[in-house]
């Protein structure tokens, strides 16, 4: 139990987009501040991917696992852009342990509460003030609250807010024994109707391990697990060379988890910011979550400390978040948005001739698309091309319609 039920402000998350918060508000003000967390610290993703500048930034190299100097992108169909870069500008880290280490450092520069518990009910007072009840029964109260709940989406399950439009479901495992040849290069593979409309990754980790996934998307948080196992299942056996890498490798632990994707309009209320995965942050185009977690928590958690100073927590403060992320980010993510649905419905042979105009990238360049979804077109182009994909897209589905008519009319017949 806490020794008190009074705050400043309330977190609900504790990865890193609640951690990035906590510790900048933490920094920057002297607000007491609790951490509401119903599982472990840092217990939703082990072993992510992300720029390694990003992680100098936060000072959070030494959780890094990995390095890669190269990246391939790859299609079942066997088609490759691959890039090799000068230095290790990815890299594969320890998510628990970052988090743990950003706790640490919010507790050592601030008033900084964890409470092991999950939140359970959400209320907000005529005076403005949050009441949190939590699942083992404490009652906590604050003059802001910020959602970092990620896949929870609790605020808006809570107050009937909007939901992020789209959902990556993933699955993987990390295994040991395989036979990857190349312990420098990271790997991202295709959507793919056979494997997963989100893609796949395969990254090569420390101790002879890698992490190998695909990802399914949907329209809501909840969808089956047996087929996004199904799928992956499949991959491990049919994509190759993968399936070959892997074929004596052990599994030792499962990687599952859901991204919300597409980020809301909207992250502020009164008395309410969104941030990370609760507002759908992270990046629709390479589903990357780490950059987008620690710098979107670092934004609201300059805004939190001014709010606290100045006793302030209407929109006409809070807003500065939502005005600085989207000047940062909007335009790139309505990019992104924009042309994702033709992008995700793309057929192999086609990935195959995008991956050759991909190999005609710098290295530079192919590492602003995964960092910034480079380049950024303008409106009259993005229009142009989502009309022709929309248009090949029918035209394809008439053609399958055309063939396919006669054959479901004899099985009828046969009936």
């Amino acid at each position: 139990m806490t020794t008190r039920d009074t705050y400043d402000i309330v977190v609900i998350g504790s990865g890193l987009a609640g951690l990035s918060v906590a510790m900048t508000a933490a920094q920057g003000c002297d607000a007491a501040i609790a951490l509401i967390e119903g599982r472990a610290v840092g217990s939703n993703n082990p072993t992510p991917m992300t720029f390694a500048d990003v992680l100098e930034q936060f000072d959070l190299t030494s959780c890094i696992t990995a390095r890669y100097r190269r990246f391939t992108f790859h299609s079942p169909l066997g088609g490759r852009s691959s890039h090799t870069f000068d230095s290790f500008p990815l890299v594969a880290f320890d998510y628990r342990r970052a988090c743990v280490e950003l706790l640490n450092r919010s507790r050592a520069v601030g008033d900084v509460t964890f409470i092991n518990s999950q939140a359970t009910r959400l209320v907000r007072d005529a005076t403005g003030r949050w009441h949190i009840g939590t699942r083992d029964g404490e009652q906590v109260s604050a003059s802001l609250l910020v959602d970092a709940s990620g896949r929870r989406l609790f605020t808006a399950r809570a107050l009937g807010l909007p939901y992020p439009r789209m959902f990556s479901h993933c699955f993987g495992q990390v295994l040991e024994g395989g036979t990857v040849p190349d312990r420098e290069e990271a790997f991202f593979l295709t959507p793919s109707r056979l494997f997963g409309g989100g893609g796949g990754w395969l990254y090569p980790l420390a101790d002879g391990r890698v992490s190998f996934g695909y990802a399914t998307l949907s329209q809501t948080a909840i969808f089956p697990g047996h087929a996004v196992k199904t799928s992956y299942y499949r991959a491990l056996q049919e994509f190759q060379p993968y399936s070959e890498w892997l074929a004596n490798a052990r599994p030792i632990s499962t990687e599952i988890g859901t991204i919300p994707i597409f980020p809301l309009q909207r992250f502020v209320y009164p008395g309410l910011m969104q941030v990370g995965d609760a507002a759908g942050q992270a990046t629709i185009w390479a589903c990357m979550g780490t950059a987008a977690a620690l710098v979107g928590g670092q934004l609201a958690g300059r805004v939190v400390a001014q709010a606290h100073r100045e006793q302030k927590y209407s929109v006409a403060i809070l807003k500065a978040y939502q005005r600085q992320w989207d000047q940062k980010y909007r335009r790139v993510y309505r990019q992104a948005a924009w042309l994702a649905p033709l992008i995700w419905h793309l057929e192999d042979i086609n990935w195959n001739q995008q991956l050759q105009q991909l190999q005609q990238l710098t290295p530079e360049q192919m590492l602003a698309r995964l960092r910034i979804n480079w380049p950024l077109l303008p409106w009259w182009k993005i229009l142009l091309i989502r009309a022709y994909g929309l248009a090949g897209r029918a035209r394809r589905g008439l053609a399958r319609g055309l063939f396919q008519g006669p054959v479901v009319h004899a099985e009828q017949s046969r009936g």
